[in-house]
């Protein structure tokens, strides 16, 4: 009896004993789950908040830098609405830089915080004064070296002051993330170590909730880091892991004396992928480029993406003497289409190069010369750049003719020359090509690849348009009262393809100068209209309707798909001057001329064959059947007082009103 009552008593203190340390492990599991939740819901404050803190402080650091251009164009600038018009963009940056400040002081802030934008406010009420004078003295003084002085000592070094108080803050707030990351590792640490340390009668439940919360913890400490430092979309380093990653690089390069290279990399066209198959497909692609970057480069190399389609690539030991190499493996990454459902879609990039340390010394001009320099490549057309000093001036250049082509649409600075087109079976020109000048009051002649990439960059393609075609059709309008019966072909740009006002517009046109529809031909590339394919085609379809003559310009030089063409409702393909010119020496362009001439008649369409410089090469088009033909052989790009004599005295030339009809 008594054994069996010392049993029973055993049995109820290890019952006892089990229950509670069963207790304890229930309890310390709860409060650890409890502790690792609003430890995760912490961080994830933390970090949300300190994504827009950043992107707050970067609005305001953009602000400045706006503004810091504003003060620096607005002295030089001499016409009152110019001015005007610089004024109300200064002040425009004004109000972002205030409302960024004003909404970043609106959010919990640490104690280095308020600091800081206490002293962001006290200096940008101090540099108030020094900042409007410049506005004052660009209004009232003529001198503009005296303002450019006042910049240079008194506005511009406060503007530096603030902007390095910016700079300091987002260091801050970049460090917070990172602490709260840290810290939330070792507290997880700190849980998992409690739960471990169990007596042994609870080993298994105990390594049971310890395995289950480590997991967890794990798992969530993973998922925290790659928000706070991996793009959420493809997956690649941010702005903040890339950052990181360059301070390191630029670590170990000091120590080993080498170079790196920063690579800016913004695709081509991707604003129509969006707005033509949405962002969904948008999204796609972005994955796909970030995918065939990693395949491009080495495993010590990092790809990041900065937002948008912009990625940066950081190339370890890269010379700028290495800079073509690395730029033509990163475009035959994305050499090959990207396919959604039955759609290819052909995307470009453009690149601008940095290095350390020959170029740039820190992390952030790394970044923004390679940006300067992918800019420059971007309006060039050449794919990539490396960063030069000179580019800086180059990019205000750009700026300043974009503020200068607006007025030189509505001043009369643009001109038309006409280049003619002659038509093989009469031997006499059929029609003109118009091709548009600036003839800038200090930079002479501009050709438009000088100018029409600013023109669609600024949003300007469309009045620019309206005015070449104004011009030329009233040109065309006075060559057909003399007897000439001619057409007149214009260009069209991409962006044109975007404008579904378009048709009307021309339609407009067309009854206010009295020109039959059949006699203006629209010329478009391509590429033009394979970058905006829904829309193209509608635009297309409607001016076919209306009656005016569509023809694909530059054939054989883009991305083409036969099967797209077909369903074009164009009248005519332009061979491009680029087979044309060596066709007489090389068998294989002139196998292509002699294949399009084929695909095109078979298509029931005409051809034009551009860049004709010799007697050799008009006899070859005439042989294989060539409708038309333009060329220096024939005639040069000449201004409408040119064209009229030349009309009078060329043997290509003739009023021959019943030519067409005859044909």
């Amino acid at each position: 009896m008594k054994k069996n009552t010392r049993h029973l008593g055993i049995g109820a203190r290890i019952w006892g004993g089990f229950v509670v340390v069963l207790a304890l492990m229930v309890a310390l599991g709860a409060i650890g789950l409890r502790y690792v939740a609003e430890a995760n819901q912490r961080l994830k404050d933390i970090t949300q908040t300190n994504n827009v803190k950043i992107e707050l402080a970067m609005e305001m650091h953009s602000a400045l830098r706006e503004r810091a251009i504003s003060m620096h164009t607005l002295p030089s600038l001499v016409d009152a609405f110019e001015k005007d018009d610089e004024i109300q963009r200064f002040n425009a940056e004004a109000t972002r830089y205030t409302k960024a400040r004003t909404r970043l002081e609106s959010m919990p802030l640490s104690p280095q915080e308020r600091e800081i934008l206490a002293k962001i406010f006290k200096m940008t009420r101090e540099a108030g004064s020094a900042v409007q004078l410049v506005v004052d003295r660009s209004i009232f003084i003529d001198d503009p070296a005296d303002v450019f002085e006042w910049i240079r000592h008194v506005a511009m070094p406060r503007q530096s002051a603030i902007a390095e108080q910016v700079n300091l803050l987002l260091d801050l707030q970049r460090n917070q993330t990172a602490a709260a990351v840290r810290d939330a590792e070792n507290s997880f640490s700190r849980v998992r170590n409690l739960m471990l340390g169990l007596g042994t009668a609870a080993l298994l439940t105990g390594i049971m909730i310890a395995g289950f919360v480590g997991q967890r913890v794990t798992r969530q400490a993973r998922q925290l880091e790659t928000q706070a430092m991996y793009d959420q979309l493809t997956g690649l380093p941010n702005r903040s892991l890339l950052h990181d990653r360059l301070q390191h690089e630029i670590g170990l390069s000091k120590r080993e004396h080498a170079s790196f290279g920063v690579v800016l990399m913004d695709l081509d066209r991707f604003k129509e992928v969006n707005d033509t198959l949405g962002h969904g497909v948008g999204d796609e692609v972005l994955r796909e480029v970030g995918h065939r970057l990693k395949e491009a480069i080495r495993a010590e190399d990092t790809v990041a993406r900065l937002g948008g389609d912009e990625y940066v690539l950081l190339i370890h030991k890269l010379e700028p003497e290495d800079a073509a190499l690395i730029a033509n493996k990163i475009f035959a990454a994305l050499d090959k289409p990207f396919h959604w459902q039955n759609q290819s879609i052909d995307l470009g990039a453009s690149l601008g190069l940095s290095f350390y340390p020959s170029q740039c010394d820190d992390a952030s001009s790394l970044l923004r010369c390679a940006d300067i320099a992918m800019y420059v490549a971007k309006r060039s057309g050449q794919g990539y750049a490396l960063y030069s000093p000179d580019q800086e001036h180059t990019s205000r250049d750009d700026l300043s003719l974009k503020s200068e082509l607006r007025e030189a649409i509505q001043s009369d600075q643009l001109s038309l020359y006409y280049q003619p087109q002659i038509d093989h079976l009469s031997r006499r020109v059929s029609g003109l090509e118009a091709l548009v000048r600036w003839n800038h009051p200090s930079r002479g002649l501009l050709a438009p690849d000088q100018f029409i990439p600013l023109a669609e960059d600024a949003g300007l393609i469309a009045p620019l348009t309206h005015w070449v075609l104004k011009t030329a059709l009233a040109q065309l309008v006075a060559l057909q009262k003399k007897g000439y019966a001619l057409t007149m072909a214009v260009n069209l740009s991409a962006r044109n393809l975007h404008d579904m006002e378009l048709p009307a517009s021309i339609l407009a046109l067309l009854a206010e100068s009295g020109v039959a529809p059949q006699d203006l031909i629209l010329e478009i590339t391509e590429s033009a209209v394979m970058t905006n394919p829904s829309n193209g085609l509608t635009i297309l379809t409607e001016l076919d309707r209306m009656g005016v003559t569509l023809a694909i310009d530059d054939f054989g030089t883009g991305y083409s798909s036969l099967a797209y063409l077909k369903r074009l409702p164009v009248d005519e393909l332009k061979i491009d001057k680029s087979f044309v010119t060596d066709m007489e020496e090389n068998d294989n362009d002139a196998v292509i001329v002699r294949s399009t001439i084929d695909l095109a008649h078979n298509l029931g369409l005409k051809v034009t064959a551009e860049g004709v410089e010799t007697q050799g090469a008009w006899d070859l088009l005439e042989i294989l059947g060539c409708d038309n033909s333009q060329g220096y052989f024939m005639g040069k790009p000449m201004p409408a007082e040119k064209l009229e004599a030349w009309l009078q005295a060329s043997a290509w030339s003739g009023v021959w009103t019943n030519a067409r009809t005859a044909r």
